[in-house]
């Protein structure tokens, strides 16, 4: 393995029994250091809080000279879903450039030329189809080419660190938003830690510091950790809508509605459509309930549609409950699987993929399994060689 970025890590040097976030030791002289007298931007959104709710625009400008704002999809106060245009923030007065715009999902030279470090704090969760690491990813590659230093606050992987399903992307499919390297869909890496593999895999040198989290170990949230959920995303505003996410997300890349609504109070935690009979989703929920996932149960349920697909229509299908701790919950790779093999054998034509679906399961080979009936077993058996290639590749790079 070839180490081409110029790496700094900042973790303690004595054990700590408290859980901070790298946002958290700002305070600390090793970080404050590389920061002090610097001209500095964040890529930043509404999630970027201390354990005291404090925003790191607000940290910095306290202390240090920020002179702007990036941010990533849904914008700065993480309530947007649609395209979202440069403007101005109106707490600080600065700049703010968005990295989710027409035409541009990365920084643009001239963004930087006033800038020398670049703070970067995003609450990610744990999935590749999650597009918060592709806009890092993108933005290391920009500040590479400028020589600019990145300082990654990171946080701990919400849906925990030990866990690692799905399919390892295709390499055929990588570079897309959705899909933007070759890690499974379940990862259980950090940002901090995914920025590492990615840096080296992809060979850019990078001056970046890293200040870790401290007091992780790989949990997933639903132990204690101490400090209210802040919502990345419109439709993730309760942390069991993350977990149900990481399980079943990849529904929505079928003509079927996951719950999202002007207040997403439901997104995640159903699915359904107007083509389901009342009579079809009573029987739905007992066929699904049969398989006996661990930690899921699913109930009946209808709600009429406020936005996204089948806005202002009536749907039928499923609500999901989570039962049990996060650690005995079933495979998401295997959930998602065998739901999806009951909705295709249950309503046929009826159901169809949407034009992402290979970059949400990271290739073709799920498709081709449910065409040839391949089971679970067999398939779960094809999936487990190239996770189990994948940990070895993500090990040097773990820091927790």
């Amino acid at each position: 393995m070839i180490l081409t970025l110029i790496l700094h890590l900042f973790l303690p040097v004595t054990p700590v029994s408290a859980l901070d976030y790298g946002i958290d030791r700002l305070s600390e002289v090793s970080v404050r250091s590389e920061l002090e007298g610097k001209s500095l931007a964040v890529l930043a959104h509404a999630a970027s809080v201390d354990r005291h709710g404090r925003h790191l625009i607000d940290l910095l400008r306290a202390e240090h000279r920020l002179v702007k704002i990036f941010t990533p999809e849904h914008g700065l106060r993480s309530l947007e879903d649609g395209l979202i245009e440069d403007g101005v923030d109106p707490g600080s007065g600065l700049p703010v450039i968005s990295l989710y715009k027409k035409n541009g999902r990365v920084p643009r030279p001239e963004d930087l030329f006033d800038v020398d470090v670049i703070v970067i704090d995003l609450q990610d969760v744990g999935m590749r189809y999650y597009t918060y690491f592709s806009t890092l990813a993108g933005f290391m590659k920009v500040a590479a080419q400028l020589g600019k230093k990145v300082v990654l606050l990171d946080r701990p992987n919400p849906v925990g660190g030990e866990r690692v399903e799905g399919s390892v992307l295709d390499s055929t499919l990588t570079g897309n938003f959705i899909a933007y390297h070759s890690v499974p869909t379940r990862h259980g890496m950090t940002l901090g830690e995914l920025a590492l593999l990615y840096l080296t895999e992809a060979r850019i040198q990078l001056p970046i510091d890293i200040v870790g989290v401290t007091g992780w170990k790989r949990q997933p949230f639903d132990v204690e950790f101490g400090r209210a959920w802040r919502a990345p995303s419109p439709a993730l505003q309760a942390i069991v809508q993350v977990e149900l996410y990481a399980l079943l997300g990849s529904l929505e890349q079928f003509n079927l509605s996951v719950g999202r609504g002007i207040t997403n109070e439901n997104a995640f935690r159903v699915f359904g459509a107007p083509w389901i009979t009342e009579e079809e989703a009573g029987v739905l929920v007992q066929v699904l309930n049969a398989l006996r996932l661990p930690g899921l149960v699913f109930l009946p349920h209808q709600q009429r549609v406020t936005r996204a697909i089948y806005e202002g229509q009536d749907i039928r299908g499923v609500r999901i409950e989570l039962a049990g701790s996060a650690e005995d919950r079933v495979r998401s790779d295997e959930a998602l699987f065998r739901v999806i093999t009951v909705l295709l054998d249950r309503f046929g034509g009826r159901i169809s993929f949407g034009k992402f679906a290979d970059l949400y399961f990271g290739n073709a080979s799920w498709k081709e399994a449910w065409v040839t009936r391949k089971s679970w077993e067999d398939f779960s058996a094809e999936l487990d060689v190239g996770l189990a290639e994948f940990r070895a590749r993500r090990s040097p790079f773990l820091l927790y």
